[in-house]
């Protein structure tokens, strides 16, 4: 009996015994649960960020809970990846993380080596080896990884899993890794109403300027968009918004410049309240021949918890006052924000009765988010509602075939 004790105590004593996993906590969720939010990229300077070199999106090749964060570094990419994250749980023994690229490469966590395969390998890195205490782990304001350049040809990173051990690693996690492939979706299916941009299309097949002016909430405004690339501040990375980029691809498109957009975002707005600011910022100044893009929903049927018939009655209304200067409107749902996806199927009946009904076009971009789930709707944010610059860059161009005709696959 004694000797059976022995055993026990011995085995309940064992490091591996002990070790827990603590996923990285995030302000919405964790790295179980919400794998997109994890990192935004850093695109580099105002004059790198086109054409986009890095991409991120939620991946079904995971180790486990089936989804983990894909990253695609095309050559001449930073290879940088950036989370912003002050403190970390004390008294644990390091971050570990899963990861398996394309090809070999070395990666640095914090600025700290590891080599990554094209198998899943667990990584672990002890916070002396960081440079900081387990009892008060700090590494800075951000946890960077970063793939070490030059990138040269186009490699892909899968991280998953990404947390803490205590109070030792555990050298033989139990896993279930699962594969791929990710499901895709088109910009055609996002996309309603194009018949009713006929004159916009036909102005910019025709090479003629016209303005597009959008009206919309925090997302227009640009809130958040600088997170992971810190050297572009918002004043400078107004041209990377997804009103903007959209003008840019579809003078892109038909080979002129002479499309100007325009931006009117209020952070925390709702469509109710844009009626009050419509007149002025809107009808005052828009003409007969621009586009206008109204961008609402987040704050309708988030803090505001109005139904999507409440937010379609008071798009209709915003939709009335457009028309009294142009019939060319676009109208873009909101982003991701959580538990969204249970009203996302009533939020595009809505909208498609709005394009219908009104006679405008739409992007349902509340659809693109969801359409694999909540698990993988958050990877081209920088946080819950609010795409990073990189995830502008994608709404653009999942909107931009309204114009062009020509869509786009995500991801590709």
């Amino acid at each position: 009996m004694r000797k059976l004790l022995a055993i026990y105590l011995i085995a309940l004593l064992s490091p591996i015994a002990l070790s827990q996993f603590i996923p990285l906590e995030m302000n919405q969720g964790n790295t179980e649960n919400r794998t997109g939010m994890w990192f935004c990229p850093d695109l580099g300077k105002a004059s790198e960020v086109l054409p986009l070199k890095t991409r991120v999106w939620a991946t079904a090749e995971s180790v486990t809970g089936g989804v983990a964060m894909k990253a695609v570094f095309e050559p001449g990419s930073k290879g940088i990846l950036a989370y912003e994250k002050d403190a970390y749980p004390a008294n644990t023994v390091g971050i570990t993380l899963f990861a398996k690229a394309s090809r070999k490469l070395t990666i640095k966590v914090a600025n700290v080596p590891a080599e990554v395969g094209t198998e899943w390998k667990k990584l672990d890195f002890p916070w002396e080896r960081l440079g900081t205490k387990r009892d008060t782990p700090r590494l800075g304001f951000q946890l960077v990884v970063a793939v070490q350049g030059p990138i040269v040809e186009r490699t892909w990173l899968i991280l998953d899993r990404i947390g803490f051990d205590s109070p030792a690693f555990d050298p033989n996690p139990k896993i279930e890794p699962k594969a791929g492939p990710d499901q895709t979706i088109s910009s055609d299916e996002i996309l309603y109403g194009v018949e009713h941009l006929a004159k916009t299309c036909e102005r910019a097949k025709n090479k003629q300027p016209f303005k597009i002016f959008t009206l919309g909430d925090s997302v227009t405004a640009g809130a958040q968009a600088y997170r992971g690339t810190w050297s572009v501040p918002l004043k400078d990375g107004v041209p990377f918004l997804y009103f903007a980029h959209f003008a840019r691809l579809t003078e892109e498109h038909y080979g002129y410049r002479g499309i100007t957009p325009v931006q009117h975002g209020h952070g925390g707005w709702t469509a109710q309240q844009a009626l009050k600011i419509i007149d002025k910022e809107i009808v005052d100044e828009a003409g007969p021949n621009d586009l206008v893009i109204l961008q609402f929903g987040g704050n309708d049927m988030g803090w505001a918890k109005k139904t999507p018939g409440e937010w379609k009655a008071d798009m209709k209304k915003l939709i009335a006052r457009a028309k009294t200067k142009t019939d060319q409107i676009l109208l873009v749902t909101s982003t991701p924000v959580s538990g969204f996806g249970k009203i996302q199927p009533e939020v595009t009946k809505m909208l498609k009765e709005l394009v219908d009904e009104e006679k405008v076009a739409a992007a349902d971009i509340l659809k693109f988010g969801f359409y694999r789930g909540e698990p993988f709707a958050f990877a081209w944010l920088a946080n819950e509602g609010h795409p990073a610059y990189m995830g502008h860059i994608t709404m653009a161009e999942m909107m931009a075939p309204i114009l062009t005709g020509k869509h786009r696959t995500y991801p590709e």
